[in-house]
């Protein structure tokens, strides 16, 4: 509906006499009805988040504990988000607070309500707020049918993530930018630099009296602001304080200005997505030991890898889904070398697929005792709810087996071929495994193997995949990250990136600025700098300092064939090695594929190319055995186009060129 000039003049009457008649006359209502001025940005920092935590009853003991860190912001983010979703009033609520920092204060929104909606002459924005939580309200509620295919939380079919939002641009001083959305088609931001604020004059033009409002954040390394745009907040004017900014501070909003994130849906439907995002991560009874995955949950995550990753075939249930319904190989078959590819449906695996382009989140290698002939399973992991050693460990097969079964894990063999086995000196295999037994999981490498490139790895969202992470919501995010909780910001990126710069204790807004003023090169290419692998990071070995490798599991996987000597002369960093770039190496058994596994598995799984150690649920490797091996392998390769969707495996891959 796009109403008439004299239409939208009664609306904001009966808007001002209906919601703000309590707190301001009706010329001062109508004065301030449809613009707000806003200081800016909020700056957070580290007592705020422990604040943010105690207030949900959760605390953080140990900062450089990645997994806790992130356990416990899931639990606070789920249960916050589990507040506001309880009922219709709550839901009311949330559009009111986002309302009145917009400038509409409608504190009285849902007391009127029920009056109101008796009314013939209804204002539409709170006639559209109320249908918008009703809608979600029913669709929160609905019940899931026995024997139904799964439906996640929500109205919105593809739940998981979709809160990314996109970037129309960034207001820069003297600067100005137009883009459209969904409650005004014509926005205009100009900017205006007045001592040390930024003057930020949003103006929307041609607004959807009866749409409940765009929501944005605007942002830059240093802090953020929320505004919410609707017919009635559609010119707003926000005052970005500059005052106190580092010199790299300075220079990211003099160059690069306030980024306008605008998110794809209202504020509800928001957090309902956030909830069914969290949710895939949360057990139940998450820190028990041993945890087996929530019967939902996996769920959850297979709906989540079918929809998002296009995994196909589809994983299906091999049996009851709460139960680990082992194989019972016979462990003699299994070799040094042979690859054991697991995933565990919650959430973290499942993400890490999603993001690399795998069907595993986690892979590890058999390796005997050169001696006894004792089989292992060799990987680097870490101590959890469902896995009781932390870092780069061995673990005798038997026990393995008995604790993948207890940790709800999918885990599929592939036998090396034997002519590549051959090449294996076992020897010298255990002799690395010595030099890194003990070592903190890779956190420092996790995220940075896969970002070849600068706009193609960083997946998106489905259905339409238009919506993807991007160099910008990296940009802003991680610095705001360390400014909260800056152990796991040294963790996840700053060493990292320091090693690809050459530089030593930069944090990120430092980096950018390094990046661009002194190496000329822009900041977004600093992820997609290879990763060496005589790079040694500040990390852990049986908990105390040192300075050592950092690897993830793929990319301690890859060292151990690497420093077998499977690779020969070929030049290549294991540490640019995602699951997918390990189990798609031509290395593996083809006559053991198929038909020519172990009876025992193709009894179990009959349609699976692999043989399945144990799972609820199948698991297949996508891509499996088809990849050359090659110079400087998995360096380049793109893994997403936006717009289209995935694109594990595209021509780099096939011809040796990535």
């Amino acid at each position: 509906m796009t109403p008439t000039n004299d239409s939208k003049a009664t609306v904001s009457v009966l808007y001002c006499n209906t919601i703000k008649m309590r707190t301001l006359t009706l010329a001062a209502c109508l004065a301030t009805a449809t613009a707000a001025v806003h200081t800016a940005p909020f700056v957070p920092n580290e007592e705020m988040f422990r604040d943010w935590l105690a207030e949900g009853g959760e605390t953080i003991y140990n900062p450089s504990s990645f997994p806790e860190v992130r356990l416990k912001v899931a639990k606070r983010i789920a249960q916050m988000a589990s507040d506001t979703l309880k009922d219709q009033a709550s839901m009311y609520n949330l559009m009111s607070w986002f309302g009145r920092g917009s400038g509409i204060d409608a504190t009285t929104l849902a007391a009127d309500l029920e009056r109101l909606g008796e009314s013939e002459s209804l204002d539409g924005f709170v006639r559209v707020s109320k249908e918008v939580a009703d809608s979600h309200y029913a669709a929160l509620n609905r019940k899931q049918e026995e024997g139904a295919p799964y439906r996640p939380l929500g109205k919105n079919e593809y739940p998981y993530w979709n809160v990314i939002p996109s970037i129309p641009g960034a207001a820069k001083a003297g600067g100005n930018f137009t883009f459209a959305n969904a409650a005004c088609k014509e926005n205009t931001v100009s900017t205006v630099r007045e001592g040390s604020e930024y003057i930020i004059t949003f103006k929307g033009d041609k607004c959807d009296l009866l749409h409940s409002g765009d929501v944005y954040l605007l942002a830059t390394v240093k802090g953020v602001h929320f505004m919410k745009v609707s017919y009635y907040s559609r010119e707003q004017t926000i005052k970005w304080s500059t005052a106190n900014l580092t010199q790299a501070e300075s220079y990211d909003i003099t160059t690069k200005g306030v980024r306008f994130l605008a998110f794809p849906h209202d504020e509800v439907e928001l957090v309902v997505n956030i909830l069914a995002t969290v949710n895939l991560f949360l057990q139940p009874e998450a820190g028990k030991y041993p945890d087996f995955p929530d019967e939902k949950v996996e769920k959850a995550n297979v709906d989540f890898l079918t929809k998002y990753a296009q995994i196909q075939p589809p994983m299906v249930p091999r049996g009851p889904i709460n139960e680990s319904n082992p194989t019972n190989v016979d462990p003699d078959l299994i070799q040094t070398g042979d690859f054991i590819g697991v995933i565990r449906l919650d959430g973290l695996d499942p993400m890490l697929a999603w993001a690399m382009g795998s069907t595993t989140g986690h892979t590890t290698i058999a390796v005997r005792d050169a001696t006894t002939n004792e089989l292992f399973v060799c990987e680097s992991t870490t101590n959890s709810s469902y896995w009781p050693t932390n870092g780069v460990q061995k673990t005798p097969y038997t026990t393995w087996i008995k604790q993948a079964e207890a940790a709800g894990y999918n885990a599929v063999w592939a036998p090396l071929d034997p002519a590549q086995r051959a090449k294996l000196n076992v020897t010298a295999m255990w002799e690395f495994f010595s030099t890194v037994e003990g070592l903190q999981y890779g956190y420092h490498t996790l995220l940075w193997g896969w970002i070849d490139t600068v706009a193609d790895n960083y997946p998106c969202v489905a259905p339409d995949y238009k919506h993807c992470l991007q160099w910008g919501h990296v940009e802003v995010l991680f610095p705001l990250v360390s400014a909260v909780v800056p152990a796991v910001g040294e963790l996840i990126f700053n060493e990292a990136w320091n090693f690809r710069l050459n530089t030593t204790g930069l944090n990120a807004p430092e980096m950018y600025m390094h990046a661009e003023t002194v190496l000329n090169i822009s900041s977004n290419t600093i992820p997609t700098i290879v990763e060496r692998d005589e790079w040694m990071y500040h990390t852990t070995r049986y908990g105390k300092p040192v300075v050592g490798k950092s690897m993830v599991c793929c990319v301690f996987v890859c060292n151990m064939w690497k420093h077998g000597g499977l690779f020969g002369d070929t030049d290549f960093n294991c540490g640019e090695m995602t699951n997918l770039d390990d189990y798609d190496l031509d290395i593996f058994d083809k006559t053991k594929m198929n038909d020519g596994r172990p009876d025992v598995c193709k009894q179990k799984d009959p349609n699976n190319q692999n043989c399945q150690l144990v799972g609820p649920y199948t698991l297949n490797f996508n891509h499996y055995n088809e990849a050359p091996v090659y110079n400087h392998m998995a360096e380049n390769c793109a893994s997403w186009t936006p717009g289209v969707g995935p694109n594990y495996w595209g021509a780099g891959k096939q011809q040796g060129t990535c």
